[in-house]
């Protein structure tokens, strides 16, 4: 009998100690491989307008810096979307890739655990709005499927007098061209 009992605890305590070990290791494997905040610089309109002025082209260059600020400003006054249940934003970084929007995001799940995630989206443009139609959700290297993120769409408003032509997505910047409505 009490053989049996000394084997029941040394066994429980083994199937513990796997477990706590597995916890960690999870832990450790969706831990965010960078660390990240949600701080900003404001994107300015008046320089982005002399610019337009000294190039004499009616059009707006938007770096990969002013895209990420632009979405971090959004982010910070409170149009984060819909995050999943009891998940925090802690911070973000994007990225351009032609028409790919690639989001870095540091998430904490539960005030927990933290989640490094990659979001993927593509980028159209459907006048007036910037659509982002999600492409893929990964933590790591697995898959969560695009189902799990939204389709955002950004409304871009201009004065009346102003239209955009057309938006071409490069590498690294994005171009917004635009036209006088008389």
């Amino acid at each position: 009998m009490f053989r049996l009992l000394k084997w029941s605890i040394i066994i429980v305590l083994l199937l513990a100690a796997v477990a706590v070990g597995g916890g960690l290791w999870l832990k450790s494997y969706v831990a965010p491989s960078e660390k990240l905040n949600l701080a900003y610089d404001p994107v300015s309109i008046k320089d982005k307008a002399a610019q337009m002025i000294q190039t004499l082209k009616p059009e707006i260059v938007l770096s990969e810096a002013d895209v990420n600020n632009l979405i971090k400003s959004q982010l910070q006054s409170g149009g984060s979307g819909s995050l999943p249940p009891d998940t925090t934003l802690d911070g973000a970084r994007f990225e351009l890739g032609g028409d790919k929007l690639i989001a870095h995001l540091n998430m904490t799940y539960r005030n927990i655990l933290p989640l490094g995630m990659l979001a993927t989206y593509k980028m159209t443009w459907q006048a007036p709005n910037l659509i982002l139609e999600p492409l893929s959700l990964t933590v790591k290297d697995y898959d969560l499927g695009r189902k799990r993120l939204d389709r955002i769409v950004v409304p871009i408003e201009l004065p009346s007098l102003i239209a955009i032509r057309d938006i071409q997505f490069q590498d690294k910047q994005i171009r917004i061209r635009l036209q006088l409505r008389l």
